[in-house]
Order: structure tokens, then C-alpha cells, then sequence
């Protein structure tokens, strides 16, 4: 049986397998109850988002080994398909989190065998709320905070009991729909091969829809499995970079924590940018921090340093320009790539932004990312013109009051209508009003325009206006 176990160890977790396994067997051997068993498994395999992790070949082998009997297809089924569900340890850190502590333990009570909650300072209502519960499953430690958040988590491990540990954020919350697929989810990782090496991702809705689909939160506490980081840490085995394998699972969590209020209230962004400094200092040839460094930094740090960082984790010879060819290849290199997109934009470099745009065009072709970066050149272009153009229309109409040879206007007012609409498409509402309300008052744009194509472009200014 330990032989055929090994052969078939990875077609247990193959949708396509399993589907055609079903298929075979009802053909054999028609209907039986075990049956049942390959059908919850597919179902739960189906919350995989991306199960080419999964997949196998030599789908022959694994039919000429379960092609025996009846008694010996339904011991297969038995011995390796029914999924034991273990317990889950979820581990929750929090500081000053009243706003949302609750939302969040509401969410999870139901699923938790234990809750282990590492408070680091909480001074307002946190720690009362949690005690309102009355609930021996939740577990209460008091830790000093080192500005080092993979300390306080790696402590929760070392606090947690289950077989599971699953992490939520106090300013998260696991969606009600996920509830009922989650304990299955994880489980039917229990007999994987690479079980110590699989950290499992839930999709994090922010609220702006932004979906994050690569976050690691569940993993088997025998795994060995530790944080590394003090700040968007990572998930490590014995401290190597990369070392585990990250798989996103249909299981939901809401997140509001990077809203700007919340944000500005807790100054995450500031405390994020220090930390992620001293991680760069840390592992200075590791893109992840080069990353999470100047992406949480973009607004606040110097724009030369950012791209001479962007840079240093890109280019394979920091003697070239950066191009396709010289790129270094990494997970990090497209997030790299569109951050100087966005630096050389903001910056009005429009030589670099270009050739940043056609490196991506080729990276990754019509790409949102892409594209939305060559729209935005373009728009900055036709802002900046648009702005000369205002600049030249008003020293213009400085220095030409009257032309009694118009033939549209001998008092300059069509100019004045240029002005208004330029001054709208810059911005500038205020004076672009007084603009049309000074040649709405002499009668000009209804003998300019014998109609009310203007009409818009008023109602806009009068909404604004209120």
C-alpha cells in the first residue's frame, strides 16, 4: 500500500485526476458510497486559485494502479481522501485596535479552537472588549513592542497549540461566506508532500477593491515556519528568503486598515518607511524590501533616491541604461519597474517615463499597469501644453484689447471665450466662471454659438460653484 500511496501522492490534490478517478470508478464498479469522498475532495480543491501547484501527468500509471477491485478502490479512497480536520490556532496582534477589535473576533469565534491575542500597549478600550467575550478560548499575552512586527508574531506561534496557525490583522476580518470552506481548505494540505513548505494566502479585499491575493497567513505550526522582517514580513524556513511556497485559497478577508484616515491616525505610512530602511541596511541584495521600501515611501522620499534604489535591484549592469535586456529577473522586477514609471511621471521626465512604458509593453503587453502609465503621459503632456497654451493666450490678449477688423468679435471677447476654456480645462473654475459670466452678460456666446453647446461646461461651473 506505501508504494502505491508514493505513486499516486500527488494525484490526490488533481482536480482533472480526481474528476476522471469518479468517472472510472462508476464505470467499473457503479455507484458506492465512497464515492462521495472523491467528490467533497474535488469541491475543496476547488478553492485553490492557483492549483498548477497541483497538477500532475501520467495519468495511466495512476488508473493502472487503482484499476484493481472494488474492496481495494474504496481502501484507497478511505486511507487517502477523506480529509481529518485539525485544530487552528488564529493569532491576533493589537495596539489601540477598539475601532475594530470586535468586528474582527466576531468574525473568526466560531472557527477557532484558540485565539491567542499579543497586546503590545494597548491603552484604550482593546484589551476591555476582548474580556467582554468571556471565552476560554481566547488567550491574552502582554508583549513589549520592538518596532519588529515578525518578533510579536513569531511569539504568538511559540504561544499557539493547534496543529493550524492562521493570522488575521485586528483591522481585518474574515468574510462570513469563507467561514464554511476554511478548516476543509487547509486540511486537505495535511497529506501534502510539501506540507511543511506551504503557506496558504487568503485574498485581502481593500477597501478600495484593491485585491492582494499573495499575503501568507496559514501554515502547519510543526512546519517549522517563521517570520523574518520588521515590517511586511515574510514567511520564512530557517531565515531563507523565498523558502516557502505561497498558495492563494478562496478564503476572504476585508481590510480597511490602509484607508487614509486610519492611516494618518496611526501613522502607519511614517512608521513603515523607518522600518523598511533598516530591513533594506539588513539584506541589502533583497528586492522584497527594495520594494515594500520605496513604495511606502513614494510620497515622502527623495525622488533620485528612489530611482537610484529602484534601480540597484533592477539593472544587471549598473553600467547601462535599463532595458529589457539588462533587467534582473525576479518577483519583484515588475513592481520595480512600474514604481519609476510612476517616479519618471510625477517628475515630468517624459524620456525615461517612454522608455520605462515600452519596457513594460514588452514585459507584460497591454497591461492595465502599462497602459495606465502611457495614459497618463500622455495627459501630463496635454496638461503641460494646455498650460503654455493658457500663458500664450493671456499675454496675447494683454497686449490685443480691441481689432476692429474682427470678424467675430471686435472687443476680443472669442479670445475671452478661449481663455474661459482653457482656464476650465486647467483647473482654475473661479476665474474660468467669471469668464463666462462676463460674456454670457454681453450676449457674446449666444451669437457665437446661435445655440447652447456651451450650456455643459456652465451647468459644471454652477455645480461647482454650490
Amino acid at each position: 500500500m506505501n508504494a502505491i500511496n508514493n505513486v499516486l501522492e500527488d494525484k490526490w490534490f488533481d482536480i482533472q485526476f480526481l474528476e476522471m478517478y469518479v468517472r472510472s470508478c462508476l464505470k467499473t464498479f457503479g455507484y458506492f458510497d465512497e464515492i462521495l469522498i472523491v467528490k467533497k475532495r474535488i469541491e475543496v480543491l476547488k478553492n485553490i486559485i492557483e492549483d498548477q501547484y497541483l497538477a500532475t501527468n501520467n495519468y495511466m500509471e495512476g488508473f493502472m494502479v487503482l484499476n484493481t477491485t472494488f474492496e481495494r478502490a474504496k481502501e484507497h479512497i478511505k486511507s487517502n481522501l477523506v480529509i481529518d480536520e485539525k485544530t487552528i490556532s488564529i493569532c491576533i496582534m493589537v495596539k489601540n485596535e477598539e475601532r475594530c477589535i470586535k468586528r474582527c473576533l466576531d468574525s473568526i469565534e466560531i472557527l477557532a479552537d484558540e485565539i491567542i491575542i499579543i497586546d503590545t500597549g494597548s491603552s484604550d478600550n482593546t484589551i476591555n472588549i476582548i474580556k467582554e467575550y468571556s471565552n476560554s478560548k481566547i488567550k491574552i499575552y502582554q508583549k513589549e513592542w520592538k518596532n519588529d512586527f515578525s518578533g510579536i508574531r513569531n511569539y504568538a506561534i511559540k504561544k499557539a497549540s493547534s496543529e493550524w496557525i492562521m493570522f488575521i490583522d485586528a483591522d481585518e476580518c474574515l468574510d462570513e461566506a469563507s467561514i464554511s470552506n476554511l478548516s476543509l481548505t487547509l486540511n486537505v494540505f495535511n497529506t501534502h508532500k510539501l506540507r511543511d513548505s506551504i503557506v496558504l494566502c487568503p485574498v485581502i479585499n481593500e477597501a478600495d477593491n484593491t485585491l492582494h491575493y499573495r499575503t501568507g497567513k496559514f501554515f502547519r505550526k510543526d512546519s517549522g515556519i517563521k517570520f523574518f522582517g520588521t515590517c511586511h514580513e515574510e514567511a520564512r524556513i530557517k531565515d531563507i528568503p523565498d523558502s516557502t511556497l505561497l498558495i492563494p485559497i478562496k478564503v476572504d478577508y476585508l481590510h480597511d486598515g490602509y484607508l487614509a484616515k486610519i492611516q494618518n491616525n496611526k501613522k502607519k505610512k511614517k512608521r513603515n518607511t523607518e522600518l523598511l530602511k533598516g530591513m533594506v541596511e539588513l539584506e541589502p541584495n533583497n528586492p522584497r524590501w527594495g520594494y515594500m521600501f520605496v513604495r511606502d515611501g513614494f510620497a515622502t522620499l527623495d525622488s533620485e533616491y528612489i530611482e537610484k534604489l529602484c534601480l540597484r535591484f533592477l539593472l544587471v549592469d549598473k553600467n547601462l541604461k535599463i532595458s529589457v535586456e539588462n533587467l534582473q529577473n525576479h518577483k519583484f522586477t515588475l513592481s520595480l519597474v512600474t514604481i519609476l514609471g510612476r517616479l519618471y511621471l510625477r517628475e515630468c521626465e517624459f524620456e525615461k517615463s517612454n522608455l520605462i512604458i515600452r519596457i513594460l509593453g514588452e514585459l507584460t503587453p497591454n497591461s492595465q499597469d502599462g497602459k495606465f502609465l502611457a495614459f497618463m503621459e500622455r495627459f501630463s503632456k496635454l496638461k503641460i501644453e494646455t498650460n503654455s497654451l493658457l500663458t500664450e493666450v493671456i499675454e496675447y490678449r494683454r497686449n490685443h484689447e480691441l481689432d476692429e477688423e474682427s470678424l467675430i468679435s471686435t472687443q476680443g471677447y472669442h479670445i475671452d471665450y478661449v481663455l474661459g476654456l482653457l482656464l476650465f480645462e486647467t483647473g482654475n473654475y473661479p476665474q474660468s466662471k467669471k469668464y463666462f459670466d462676463f460674456l454670457q452678460e454681453n450676449h457674446f456666446l449666444e451669437e457665437l454659438f446661435q445655440g447652447s453647446s456651451y450650456s455643459t461646461i456652465l451647468k459644471m461651473l454652477e455645480h461647482m460653484e454650490d
